[in-house]
């Protein structure tokens, strides 16, 4: 199939269009034209990634995301050392440098696996793909959901994370994500259709008012409210213990448990060796309630984190380790950065 049937034919049009007037408009602002080109090269490269993956035999996912990602290992090296950094953060005390590689190259295996199976997502049999993710602990949420307030799902950046909003969707639970868009418009609107075509409701999280009523909508609407909070935070949030550092951490979910009475559930995405996945789901998180708002808030976050860090630890070639968690990072006995404020 020639190149340019992986574009539309109104795409074709914007381009030539904005080629012969000079004009370089995204979500009706000017940008300059490298923005541009950057933007729209980025898009027609993820969309023929996405072509070129539904060619490929379901079965051979897992195979090619091996091999692909090994390769990315060696090629990007940015991430690579970003990978290494973290690593060295959580464990350079623990595991000694070959422990460290092998969990740094198996990651970027699985990124890669994830990556081919997502795309292939909306793809899937009802059969294959409960075959492929099985649940564990499922008599938690149902439980949960009869309370009719809504569940909060912990979670993390931890195995296919994708998938389970998904799977529950295509076991039928009404789910929403609360995610945060790529730089690239176009990219995050074509990741957004995806989700949209496997029955998962996209929530952003700019502006923070709307997504923070959307999040109370979709708990009245008795939804599955997926929050990952292992991602970089604002320094306005919670510092609590991660891997022994002080990191601000999102505490949405106990604000929500707090205002709604929609039980906690954490939940965890695993990959076993035979490629195929388990969502296992805990029992309900018990809050613990002083009286004392700030501190409640922030000693449950602090225990949902820890929560967290164990599940990254009995799986951690398995976590986003290429993500910039540890940037504002804090000595947990002096309080100082670990990291120069640039």
């Amino acid at each position: 199939m020639p190149f340019i049937y992986l574009i539309s034919r109104t795409e074709l049009i914007v381009y030539i269009s904005a080629f012969r007037k000079g004009e370089w408009m995204v979500r009706k602002k000017k940008i300059s034209s490298g923005k541009f080109l950057e933007i729209h090269l980025g898009y027609l490269l993820f969309r023929f990634s996405t072509f070129w993956v539904k060619c490929l035999p379901v079965e051979s996912l897992a195979s090619y995301g091996e091999k692909l990602g090994l390769l990315a290992f060696h090629l990007l090296r940015g991430w690579r050392r970003v990978a290494f950094a973290n690593l060295n953060l959580a464990f350079g005390k623990e595991k000694n440098k070959e422990e460290i590689h092998w969990i740094c190259r198996e990651l970027f295996k699985n990124i890669v696996r994830d990556m081919l199976e997502i795309y292939r997502c909306p793809d899937f049999k009802d059969s294959y793909f409960k075959t492929l993710v099985r649940f564990e602990g499922e008599e938690h949420l149902e439980h949960a959901l009869n309370q009719g307030k809504g569940v909060i799902a912990l979670s993390a950046h931890l195995g296919n994370f994708p998938l389970m909003g998904a799977r529950l969707a295509a076991e039928g639970y009404p789910s929403s994500v609360v995610t945060r868009d790529p730089e690239n418009p176009k990219i995050a609107k074509a990741i957004t259709s995806l989700r949209d075509a496997v029955g998962i409701e996209t929530i952003s999280d700019e502006p923070r008012m709307a997504c923070v009523s959307r999040c109370f909508k979709a708990l009245k609407e008795n939804r599955i409210l997926l929050l990952h909070i292992d991602q970089n935070a604002p320094i306005t949030e919670a510092w609590v213990d991660f891997f022994g550092y002080l990191v601000p951490t999102f505490k949405g979910p106990v604000l929500f448990s707090i205002r709604t009475g929609a039980p906690i559930l954490p939940m965890f995405m695993k990959r076993n060796s035979d490629n195929l996945h388990k969502i296992t789901i805990h029992p309900p998180f018990t809050l613990n309630i002083t009286g004392n708002a700030e501190q409640d808030i922030t000693s449950n976050t602090a225990r949902l984190t820890k929560l967290i860090e164990a599940a990254i630890r009995e799986y951690p070639e398995q976590w986003l380790w290429i993500y910039r968690r540890f940037k504002r990072a804090r000595d947990i006995g002096t309080g100082e950065r670990i990291f120069p404020k640039r």
